[in-house]
C-alpha cells in the first residue's frame, strides 16, 4: 500500500504508514487508491466505498445503473484473454507501439463546486459507465481512472491489427453514447456537462499486468503526454486525435484538418483532426498501396495456398486456416494469392481454342469479420 502522505511502500494491511505514521483508510476497490480514514468516497475516482455509513441508494433507472464493478464491463472473451496475458506476465517492461485515449468529463470542477459531494459521486460513477463500457467494447484496456477521466490503452496487453480504428470507434461511441444520460443528470440535478477524447499512437513502455482484469500499468513515453495533449484542447463532445493516428485510419474516418497547436517541450507545433464520422465505404489499406514491397520469407505459406486453389480447380474443396499474430502478413498473403489466381494461374483454352489466364467461371468471394462484433447475429 501506497502511503497518501509520504508515498511510502508499505506491506498490505498495514493500518498506517511506516514512515510517517499516516493512518490509512479504505482501498478503492475500481482504481486502487489508498483513501483518507472514514473516507465515504473515493479520494481520486469518486466510486462509493463499501464500508461507506451514507445512507442513500445510488440514483438509477431502468435503462442507467451505476457502475459498481469495472469487470462487469469486460465481455467474457476478452476477459480470458487478458486473464491469460496477466498469467503469462507478458508485459513486464516491454515496449509496444499502443494508441492511447485520453477521456474526461467537461465541467467537472463546476458542477462538483454546485453539488454535494455525495451527489456529484453518484453522477460521475454513472458517467464512468459510458466513458469504460466503449473502450472493453472494442478489447482496449483501462488502465487508469482519474477522478473524472479515464486512461486507456488499444494495443497492450492484447494487440490488434486495428488498434487506431478501433481507439477511434470507442472514443466516438463515448461522445454520442453519453447524451442520453446527460439529458438524465440535467433533469435531475439541473447542471449539464460533456465529454472529450484525445487519442495519440506512438511507442511506450508498459509495465506489470495487474490483478482482477483491471490492468494497471507503468508506462512511459512521450506518446502518453501528447495524447494527453490531444484530450486538454478538444472540444467538448468530440474525438481529437494526432496526425500519426490519422495516418493509419485515414481510409476509414473523415476529419477536420484542425492545423498545428503547440506542445510544450516540443521544437514544432504538432498536426491535429478531428474525427467526424466513418466513411459510408471504408476502403482497404491494402487496396490503396499500388507499389507494394516484394514478398520475403513467405514463400512455403504462398505454395501451400497455390497447391489448394490447384485442387480446387480440380473439383477438391477444402478449408485453410491462416493463423499469426497481427501485422505478420495473412492480409497480404491473401492479397498475393488473389493476384496470382486472376493473373498468373494457366486455365484450359476456351470453347474457340483460345489460352486465357482467367476463367470466366472464376468467382472470388470474402467475408470480413471483427472480433468486437461477436455479439451481432448474422442476417
Amino acid at each position: 500500500m501506497d502511503c497518501p502522505n509520504c508515498g511510502n511502500r508499505n506491506p498490505e494491511g498495514n493500518l498506517q504508514c511506516e514512515e510517517c505514521g499516516t493512518l490509512f483508510g479504505p482501498v478503492c476497490p475500481v482504481c486502487g487508491n489508498t483513501n483518507r480514514p472514514k473516507a465515504h468516497f473515493c479520494d481520486n475516482c469518486g466510486y462509493r466505498l463499501a464500508n461507506s455509513e451514507i445512507a442513500f441508494e445510488p440514483y438509477s433507472s431502468p435503462t442507467t445503473q451505476i457502475p459498481q464493478n469495472i469487470t462487469q464491463y469486460i465481455p467474457d472473451t476478452f476477459a480470458a484473454r487478458l486473464e491469460a496475458a496477466r498469467n503469462e506476465r507478458l508485459m513486464v517492461g516491454e515496449r509496444r507501439v499502443v494508441t492511447i485515449l485520453f477521456c474526461d468529463v467537461v465541467g467537472s470542477t463546476e458542477a462538483a463546486g454546485n453539488l454535494d459531494p455525495e451527489e456529484w459521486g453518484i453522477i460521475i460513477n454513472g458517467a464512468f459507465e459510458y466513458m469504460i463500457r466503449p473502450i472493453y467494447k472494442y478489447e482496449g484496456t483501462v488502465a487508469r481512472l482519474m477522478g473524472d477521466g479515464i486512461l486507456a490503452f488499444f494495443g497492450a496487453p492484447i494487440t490488434h491489427e486495428d488498434d487506431s480504428h478501433r481507439a477511434i470507434l470507442a472514443g466516438l461511441d463515448i461522445v454520442t453514447g453519453i447524451n442520453g444520460y446527460r439529458d438524465m443528470v440535467k433533469s435531475q440535478w439541473g447542471i449539464d456537462f460533456d465529454v472529450r477524447v484525445g487519442i495519440n499512437t506512438g511507442m511506450v513502455v508498459v509495465g506489470n499486468v495487474g490483478s482482477d482484469l483491471q490492468m494497471e500499468y507503468t508506462a512511459l513515453g512521450d506518446a502518453i503526454n501528447i495524447a494527453a495533449r490531444m484530450e486538454q484542447t478538444a472540444q467538448p463532445g468530440s474525438v481529437q486525435v494526432t496526425a500519426e493516428t490519422q495516418r493509419l485510419v485515414s481510409s476509414w474516418f473523415d476529419f477536420e484538418d484542425l492545423g498545428k497547436i503547440p506542445l510544450k517541450g516540443k521544437d514544432h507545433p504538432i498536426s491535429v483532426y478531428r474525427v467526424l464520422r466513418g466513411k459510408i465505404q471504408p476502403e482497404s489499406i491494402l487496396s490503396l498501396t499500388e507499389d507494394l514491397s516484394p514478398l520475403i520469407a513467405r514463400e512455403r505459406e504462398l505454395k501451400l495456398l497455390k497447391s489448394a486453389v490447384r485442387k480446387l480447380h480440380n473439383t477438391d474443396g477444402g478449408i485453410i486456416a491462416l493463423l499469426g499474430e497481427a501485422g505478420l502478413g495473412k492480409s497480404r498473403l491473401i492479397r498475393e494469392l488473389k493476384n496470382w489466381v486472376f493473373e498468373e494461374m494457366q486455365f484450359p483454352p476456351d470453347d474457340n481454342n483460345h489460352s486465357t489466364k482467367v476463367n470466366p467461371k472464376l468467382q472470388w468471394y470474402e467475408s470480413l469479420s471483427l472480433s468486437y462484433e461477436t455479439k451481432r447475429p448474422y442476417t
